[in-house]
């Protein structure tokens, strides 16, 4: 029958930037590591004539919304926006009625955001999940699109790029190219316990880029496209990592808050890099050495401090998708 008689159920990957944070909006190449953190939606028929959509991981009271509309709940902001793309004006359009789950539950701890892409990786699972739905090609650029268009045209498309691959991904101007990790580079993601907001530190960002002296942001581009080309290694991540806090410290974004700095301080005594990850602010950050041994002192000694030490591999899969009778 039509796609509606069965459950849909497809989810993306969270990522963490490795590095170009501020230099990717310059055009330089960023590294960006999918994670087994991933966002799902289910979609299985609805028992009535009504949609109904429901939540996990991001709080939101269960909705329904009637078959000749768009739903308008905060919990179905995407399909809204993805069928309105489409030119759809209402939900009977594309199905019959369908019930629909998102989780994002691994985004979160205890109401807090990790600041892992959640918003990305539903946009894509969500994007994924209803191309099956409408019988279209699932294209990424057209994914990157929309998850810009949510974030009012901001930011580079890099968190939608790595949860459509998986994987390791360089990403420049749009483009992404898988990557290999290297296998003596071992790593751990802590949260610092803060929860930022993205597109406001790159709304500062512009301002200063626009009437400053650029230099460490031409010094971290630089390095990134040496870490492209070289592949990651410590003493290349070291250098990037104290350009950032050079870029940090004249544009003013507060990469470096006072709990990366104290995160930082603990990795050195345990024998690791450590440098926070993303547009500031707070969130997550990742240390790194070629000992095994540093980086389970470093994640002990973050958890002894009140860090939270995240259990996260690099997800080989991006998107992935299901159907079952």
């Amino acid at each position: 029958g039509c796609p509606s008689d069965h459950m849909i159920h497809a989810s993306a990957p969270g990522k963490i930037v490795l590095w170009g944070e501020y230099a990717v909006l310059a055009d330089a190449p960023a590294g960006v590591m999918a994670l087994s953190s991933r966002a799902t939606i289910r979609m299985a028929p609805s028992p009535d004539e009504h949609w109904y959509f429901d939540s996990e991981g991001f709080v939101s009271e269960p909705a329904s919304c009637p078959s000749d509309q768009l739903p308008n709940s905060p919990q179905s902001a995407f399909v809204r926006l993805i069928l309105a793309h489409w030119g759809y004006r209402s939900l009977a359009e594309c199905s019959a009625p369908l019930e629909v789950t998102t989780d994002s539950s691994a985004f979160f701890v205890a109401n807090q955001k990790l600041g892992l892409g959640s918003s990305a990786a539903v946009c894509t699972a969500t994007y994924r999940a209803l191309c099956q739905l409408t019988q279209r090609t699932p294209d990424l650029n057209e994914a990157m699109a929309i998850h810009r268009y949510w974030q009012d045209g901001k930011g580079s498309g890099l968190d939608v790029a790595s949860a459509w691959h998986g994987g390791l991904i360089h990403f420049q101007q749009g483009e992404a190219t898988p990557a290999v990790w290297p296998a003596d580079l071992y790593w751990q993601v802590v949260w610092s316990g803060k929860s930022a907001k993205t597109t406001d530190h790159i709304t500062h960002f512009d301002q200063w880029r626009d009437q400053a002296d650029n230099t460490p942001l031409d010094h971290l581009a630089v390095l990134c496209n040496e870490v492209c080309e070289q592949g990651p290694n410590l003493s290349l991540l070291t250098e990037y990592s104290q350009t950032l806090k050079a870029l940090d410290d004249v544009a003013i974004l507060n990469i470096f808050t006072h709990e990366h700095a104290r995160l930082g301080k603990l990795a050195a005594a345990s024998g690791a890099l450590y440098k926070p990850c993303g547009a500031g602010g707070g969130d997550i950050g990742i240390a790194f050495s070629e000992d095994p041994h540093a980086i389970a002192v470093f994640r002990q000694q973050a958890a002894a401090n009140g860090f939270l030490p995240l259990d996260l591999e690099m997800a080989t899969d991006g998107i992935a998708f299901q159907q079952r009778q």
